[in-house]
């Protein structure tokens, strides 16, 4: 029996699914172009040319097994993209590049191309991206889930295939989002943020937090599911960050009011949490924690800065949020925290 081109049409299926959902793999990714050859016909065409969230050219390349001229075409992309240059937004007016914007290659594997995956994360090329999606279907749809792996030396000393670069943005943008990174690091230790090269998530164990990306040149974030909004000053991180401390007061079921109108933890968080201490500054037990070993009446509540609280209650919990926030600002001092002078 002659066997078919099994190589061609594993392509042709796995582009099909890839090439509507690039911004699933990366927030911001849009397709430009199909087919786009620049290797002179001599290593084919790579799948296609996109556009990232800061309007930098991506060559998305398919990694599969067998294909005895993936890497030189990957070298070859890249080589491509470092002589052109600024020049491809020129050249190719309508994939809308921006001028300056780095260019890198995008190689995109599944867990049956392990082999290949793992001869391109050994290339030391600059600019070089894998990752490897797992397909799945759900109610008849497909899915999958994407895992950024890292490249080059630290391939090799590595297994884990988490994202373990931060997001990339321009030097003001990147000192606003360390500021909410490390606002969020002290919410409590169970957030994570996961995501990739523009954007993040929030998470609380299973549940989502907020979410903070790069769009339209500048950093939006949404809290929960919510409308999107800007992140251009320190008091909007600090309003974001007020936000998510809301949300995870109520996500995580740290407040109840008491007959006597006091706000406490709930007895979930104080059999989860040490009630004997304060919470050290730099994260400690976190807000769960904080919660857990205070117990404001409404004047202590209104000594921090808070108004009184009604009886009955929010039905939102934001008093109880602010609550949260008080004692966290009392316990550590200032939210956000300001930079000391060393002695």
């Amino acid at each position: 029996m002659i066997r078919g081109p099994v190589l061609p049409q594993a392509r042709e299926g796995l582009w099909s699914l890839v090439s509507v959902r690039l911004d699933q793999i990366e927030r911001g990714l849009t397709l430009a172009m199909e087919a786009f050859d620049c290797s002179g016909g001599q290593l084919g065409a790579v799948e296609g040319l996109a556009r990232d969230a800061a309007g930098g050219p991506v060559l998305v390349i398919l990694a599969l097994d067998g294909d005895a001229l993936l890497v030189p075409r990957v070298l070859a992309a890249a080589d491509f993209l470092q002589r052109v240059g600024d020049a491809l937004v020129e050249a190719v007016p309508e994939a809308q590049l921006a001028v300056g914007a780095r260019g890198r290659v995008l190689a995109i594997g599944t867990d049956a191309s392990h082999a290949a995956i793992e001869a391109l994360r050994r290339l030391p090329v600059a600019g070089l991206q894998v990752c490897r999606l797992e397909p799945f279907r759900v109610a008849g749809s497909e899915r999958f889930a994407v895992r950024h792996l890292v490249v080059g030396a630290a391939a090799a000393v590595t297994k884990e295939p988490e994202p373990v670069l931060d997001l990339d943005l321009p030097g003001e943008l990147a000192g606003l989002w360390s500021s909410c990174r490390d606002l969020c690091a002290r919410i409590d230790p169970a957030v994570r943020l996961v995501g990739d090269r523009y954007s993040r998530r929030i998470l609380w164990r299973s549940a989502l937090l907020g979410e903070v990306c790069y769009a339209s040149a500048g950093l939006q974030a949404r809290v929960g599911d919510g409308v999107a909004t800007p992140l251009q000053v320190a008091n909007d991180v600090r309003h974001f960050v007020d936000q998510l401390l809301r949300r995870y007061a109520r996500v995580a079921g740290l407040h109840r009011e008491e007959p006597n109108n006091t706000v406490c933890a709930s007895p979930e968080a104080t059999r989860s949490a040490p009630t004997n201490r304060m919470v050290h500054r730099g994260g400690g037990e976190g807000l769960r924690a904080a919660v857990a070993a205070a117990k404001l009446s409404s004047e202590e509540y209104s000594a921090l800065g808070g108004p009184a609280l009604a009886a009955g209650g929010d039905a939102d919990g934001a008093a109880a949020a602010d609550d949260v926030v008080k004692i966290v600002a009392a316990q550590e001092g200032p939210w956000p925290p300001t930079r000391r002078s060393t002695d």
